[in-house]
């Protein structure tokens, strides 16, 4: 143990020690080729550095996100701006570094469930009184009976039903079709089945003790009369359950789910009925999931006309999945930390960046990529950690070289705090959260939890450089907020983070930099009977709480009635007055 962290700490030194060597050269280079590159040269890209998601063409442009000046980086560096690293080729050899590309494969695998055998709602027949009178030569004794397809069930005695057929009787002795229709209908409607009024019609005989005849075939599973029972319309009788096919209800992962769809045949293996037929199929998937085990249920049908299942048995199950083609990189190459899922890209030459990725579904060693990478771009499979870690060591110099904390107390006004345009950027990423969050509620959608991240990782050094002001309680706040909201995700929940955003946010709004807002064409609202706040775009309130009505408040002037001259230089310098 003690000779393996001695020579991971040795490869550390030794990387520390070749980026210090390549940086300032790449740098230079770097500014070199942005100045000199020549028109034909299309593959210079630009990205904004707090949101090196966005990438541009226009060396002359602004992030859309922050305002920021965009900065050049690598035609194939995908946006991770100075974060890459550069690492000697022998270096590269002794971390035992692989690099595989990020391609489209088929996700085909082999998943295993297991599943309870149930009965077949859909073929189940409850038999039901239409009719007062009594139950006689009642053939069905007790739950279990089987029942065949047309057997005599019970006979019942019924006035109401006597005179019913005395009436048809009378309407065969005269002839007249529309009465015999008519009296023939009511008679199916009392519960006199087809072959008992055709009996009648052909021995013009009443028929004091009606027949009752099974329907379909099935074993009684509830039987809720007795012999010499009296009944009325609506009563249970009994109820049939055919076993000719059953269920095989089975819980899977919910993130197996993308690749299973009905009509998809599955094997199966009961240990209870070894001669069972091995396939069903799946004949329908439930809509919902299991918070407690996160799996979701399905449903598969199997013929059992045999007999060999019964309800309550154990199942094994086996499914082929083809899942189908997906972009993917190996499962190793992802690592997962708190910034969430990312990989290191290779860009050739020994230059290393990590990338922010979105995965989905895994399988056979490999994982879906849903955004952050494209067909052909190369990751790092293996000694990624180290080269993680390089990077988060450089990024951890870049925070000890981070601006002093500013001279001012917590008495300083908000509008007074020495802020440049840059550093209103940098708080303005709190105020695209809470316009994100409006637009989600508005549009109803569920926000992205990486989108929350740029902010977040802002906070601290906002707070580090504006310790002991009244701003930090503002960004703790609104950090407590954005934390909640990245679970949150939607719904209830993601508005009631949006009132407690604005809440924190409200001081600085008002107190801070209230005309930048103004002129940016923002609206504070606050609803009428709850208080809640919120932030848009436009004057037309669009309440991402439901239907209250709200009034909007007014962006004040924190240097109305001021004097200039008592402000001396400071005045011009103030990185307020820019944005007004």
């Amino acid at each position: 143990m003690k000779k393996h962290a001695l020579f991971l700490v040795t490869a550390a030194a030794v990387l520390l020690s070749a980026y210090s060597e390549r940086s300032a050269a790449h740098a230079a280079e770097s500014r070199a080729a942005a100045q000199t590159a020549p028109a034909s040269e299309e593959a210079v890209q630009y990205t904004c550095p707090m949101h090196p998601h966005y990438i541009s063409t226009d060396p002359d442009g602004t992030c859309p996100i922050c305002g920021m000046d965009l900065v050049p980086v690598s035609a194939g560096g995908g946006g991770e701006g100075d974060r890459s690293i550069t690492v000697a080729p022998e270096m590269i050899q002794t971390m035992g570094v692989r690099i595989v590309p990020v391609e489209v494969v088929d996700f085909g695998q082999t998943l295993r469930a297991f599943g309870i055998v149930e009965t077949n709602e859909r073929l189940e027949t409850v038999s039901a009184s239409r009719l007062e009178g009594w139950i006689e030569d009642l053939t069905v004794r007790a739950e279990g009976d089987a029942v065949r397809p047309g057997a005599l069930l019970y006979r019942v005695y019924s006035p109401d039903l006597i005179a019913a057929q005395k009436d048809y009787l009378n309407a065969l002795n005269i002839g007249n079709e529309n009465r015999i229709a008519a009296v023939r209908q009511r008679l199916r409607s009392l519960g006199m089945q087809n072959a008992a009024i055709e009996r009648l019609s052909r021995t013009r005989s009443v028929i004091e003790r009606v027949p009752v005849y099974a329907e379909a075939g099935g074993v009684v599973a509830e039987l809720q009369v007795r012999e010499g029972d009296y009944v009325r319309p609506g009563t249970p009788i009994l109820r049939l359950q055919s076993y000719a096919d059953v269920w095989v209800m089975a819980s899977v992962p919910e993130t197996d789910l993308p690749l299973i769809d009905t009509g998809l045949r599955v094997r199966l293996d009961f240990p209870s009925a070894p001669d069972a037929p091995p396939e069903g199929v799946i004949d329908y998937i439930y809509p919902t999931i299991d918070p407690r085990t996160r799996t979701a249920q399905l449903r598969i049908e199997v013929d059992n006309a045999a007999g060999y299942l019964r309800p309550g048995a154990y199942a094994d199950i086996t499914m082929n999945l083809g899942g189908g083609a997906r972009l993917s990189a190996p499962t190793e190459a992802i690592l997962r930390d708190s910034r969430g899922a990312h990989v290191i890209v290779a860009m050739g030459e020994g230059r290393f960046a990590p990338r922010a990725v979105r995965t989905g579904v895994s399988a056979n060693g490999r994982t879906e990529i849903l955004a952050g990478l494209n067909p052909g771009d190369n990751v790092v499979a293996s000694g990624q950690f180290m080269l993680d870690s390089e990077v988060n060591l450089r990024e951890g110099f870049s925070k000890l070289q981070a601006p002093p904390a500013i001279a001012a107390g917590p008495d300083t006004p908000l509008s007074q705090l020495p802020i440049d345009a840059s550093t209103l950027a940098q708080i303005d990423h709190f105020t695209d959260m809470a316009l994100y969050f409006h637009e989600a509620l508005t549009e109803r959608y569920r926000i992205d939890p990486y989108f929350v991240d740029p902010a977040l990782g802002l906070g601290e050094t906002l707070r580090t450089r504006f310790a002991n002001t009244g701003l930090v309680p503002i960004l703790e706040n609104a950090e407590t907020a954005l934390r909640a909201a990245k679970e949150a995700r939607g719904g209830g929940a993601l508005a009631a983070e949006l009132a407690r955003l604005t809440t924190a946010l409200e001081p600085w709004f008002l107190n801070g930099a209230p005309i930048h807002y103004r002129d940016a064409g923002l609206t504070l609202y606050r609803e009428t009977d709850t208080g809640r706040l919120w932030l848009q775009q436009g004057d037309a309130p669009r309440n991402p709480y439901g239907d209250g009505e709200a009034t909007p408040i007014a962006w004040p002037d924190p240097m109305a009635g001021a004097d200039k001259n008592a402000r001396g230089d400071h005045s011009s310098a103030d990185p307020h007055a820019g944005h007004r």
